[in-house]
């Protein structure tokens, strides 16, 4: 049996009041939230929301056994 490490990108409202957090996505590495980041806020631009802030989000690790 393998362990295998996904994370959950979770909006924290940083600049809220703290109390609204969201899952956002599930990704498979820490290294694919750059990728993740860019197009959420290319979608969020296309709506005509403002960018969020790398700091509005934290990652969370979650482990699966294969």
């Amino acid at each position: 049996m393998s362990k295998i490490t996904y994370y959950i990108v979770q909006y924290n409202d940083r600049y809220g009041h703290g109390t609204f957090t969201k899952m956002e996505a599930i990704i498979k590495s820490k290294s694919d939230f750059k990728r993740w980041f860019k197009q959420h806020n290319a979608e969020r631009k296309e709506m005509g929301a403002s960018r969020e802030r790398r700091e509005e989000f934290d990652l969370i690790p979650v482990k699966f056994f294969d």
